[in-house]
């Protein structure tokens, strides 16, 4: 099972941690991601793509497209 610290450590291997919680919060109306939020999601693998709207980040989809393809192969692999 993948856990909050394993997708919390990939973010921070992809530097983009910072800009994940931003957008996050943003899109979430504030609501910080924690441990909770993250067991009482149904797949770890497609958490990323549900977490925010890619194209209303500074980074924008592209970006987060490819952070997802990596994610999604860490998954797999995990």
């Amino acid at each position: 099972m993948v856990s909050y610290e394993d997708f919390e450590l990939f973010l921070r291997e992809q530097e983009c941690e910072e800009a994940f919680h931003r957008a996050f919060r943003a899109h979430n109306d504030a609501t910080n991601m924690d441990p909770q939020l993250w067991e009482a999601s149904a797949d770890a693998a497609t958490f990323l793509g549900r977490a925010f709207r890619w194209s209303e980040t500074p980074e924008g989809r592209d970006f987060w497209q490819q952070i997802d393809l990596l994610w999604h192969r860490r998954c797999i692999g995990l």
